[in-house]
């Protein structure tokens, strides 16, 4: 219901949504914030929801499926300018884990990636703004999982 909330908010938010998961999965995956130390970036107003998707996504589409176990590391760093996020899983992958899904899995098509993705294309328009997002299978450098890299200004043209 925010257009923006503070980084501080939206990392405790995630952490909560991992720490449910992990109990709901019987603690199958391991996960890892590692969040770089400062109290500028704590209050730093971003938009929520852009993370979210993409840690459901390794869970319920990577690691779900692996049968050792699973983790997740999220990385949060900054430079001058922007806010650095890395989720990484060792899960099965996207290829993979499209030739897994059940007849009714294959009814149902998933928003919550590409609701992320037109958010970001809207929020650079209206905010003129150059938030960037990059997804990488690890299949393709001989690994397996997802890297999911996203880029957001420190400061965005909020009005």
């Amino acid at each position: 219901n925010h257009q923006f909330l503070r980084f501080e908010e939206i990392i405790e938010t995630l952490k909560m949504y991992v720490e449910l998961e992990s109990f709901r999965f019987n603690h199958e995956f391991l996960y890892e914030f590692d969040i770089e130390n400062d109290e500028n970036l704590l209050e730093t107003p971003l938009p929520p929801m852009l993370l979210q998707p993409f840690v459901e996504n390794s869970i319920w589409h990577g690691i779900r499926y692996i049968e050792t176990k699973g983790e997740i590391s999220i990385s949060i760093s900054k430079t001058k300018d922007y806010l650095l996020i890395q989720i990484e899983d060792n899960g099965i992958g996207v290829e993979k884990s499209k030739k897994l899904k059940t007849t009714h899995q294959k009814q149902i098509k998933g928003r919550g990636s590409s609701n992320v993705k037109e958010r970001i294309q809207i929020l650079n328009e209206l905010y003129n703004s150059d938030i960037h997002l990059e997804e990488k299978e690890k299949s393709k450098i001989n690994l397996s999982g997802m890297i999911y890299k996203l880029r957001i200004p420190l400061k965005l043209n909020i009005k």
